[in-house]
């Protein structure tokens, strides 16, 4: 069913026998997964962190002083973009399936200078949910961007603390680590190392240098677990090349974000060139791209 609130923003729900999903249109962003009467999603104190779930898109992470140039044209914007303090228009709701479109408006226009179609797409089904970002070029130009996601999930879920949980990150192979700078939010690319990573049991020094960001297997799993009960959230996607894990530091924050991303941070030694940034998606006029993941509740 969904339901429409009074406000300016449409509150759309997803239910089935397993979850609830309520999904706002302002921002496209997550509001609520409930599974059994248990919240799984964060739900955006602002003592902490005021989002829930937001969608990345024109950018993923922070541009080098909060700037890019785009044909001797320097640009302004904030970090992980301007999707997720957008209005997005709800174009199809059923029981299993919401559609949410954005296009470009006199503020996207102010920050980035294409035009687009971006629609995304909430899918559930049993324990899951699947969320898929589609992006179309409608521009006579070649366009520039990155697009990812930034769901929080509550820890601890049911029982313990947050150091009870622990991330397990699947295939255990080796990949490269991408050390973020804190002070600016970019990327040390010259910094970059290689190692196996696993299992990582969550403490608050963990995200002492901010987000720890990696690069994706072809297909990657992410699970949040504890040793106290059966519940779980675990996210999986492939083809996205990226992903970070965060939460605040040094406060006590209950959550932790698992962030899969076709996009990153600028490099601190960016020229700003946002056509020659590291990690960006190129798209021809009339060009298509698409990308998604998948929420697994227990």
């Amino acid at each position: 069913m969904n339901k429409v609130t009074k406000e300016k923003h449409v509150k759309a729900i997803l239910e089935n026998s397993e979850l609830s999903v309520t999904v706002d249109s302002f921002g496209a962003e997550m509001h609520s997964i409930l599974k059994d009467g248990a919240e799984y999603l964060w739900q955006a104190d602002k003592k902490y962190w005021g989002r829930h779930a937001p969608v990345l898109f024109p950018i993923v992470g922070k541009l080098k002083n909060g700037e890019y140039h785009y044909n001797d044209t320097t640009y302004k914007m904030g970090g992980h973009g301007f999707a997720r303090d957008n209005e997005f228009k709800l174009i199809s709701a059923d029981n299993k399936k919401l559609v949410f479109e954005l296009r470009e408006n006199e503020d996207t226009l102010s920050q980035y200078p294409f035009h687009f179609e971006f629609r995304v797409i909430y899918q559930l089904n049993d324990n899951k949910i699947k969320v898929r970002y589609e992006v179309k070029n409608e521009d006579e130009k070649f366009m520039s961007f990155g697009v990812g996601a930034h769901p929080a999930f509550n820890v601890p879920i049911h029982n313990g603390s947050f150091e009870d949980y622990k991330l397990t990150i699947s295939p255990a192979e080796k990949r490269t680590f991408i050390p973020l700078d804190p002070p600016s939010g970019t990327i040390k690319i010259d910094k970059k190392m290689d190692k196996v990573v696993d299992e990582l049991p969550l403490t608050r020094e963990l995200f002492d240098q901010d987000a720890l960001v990696f690069t994706s297997s072809k297909e990657t799993k992410v699970s949040l677990t504890n040793q106290l009960d059966s519940h779980s959230v675990s996210v999986s996607w492939k083809n996205m090349p990226y992903f970070g894990l965060w939460s605040p530091y040094p406060a006590d924050a209950p959550f932790v974000c698992i962030e899969p991303w076709c996009g990153i941070a600028d490099d601190v030694n960016t020229d700003g060139d946002i056509t020659t940034k590291f990690g960006i998606n190129e798209l021809a006029p009339e060009g298509e791209f698409s990308c998604e993941y998948e929420i697994e509740i227990n």
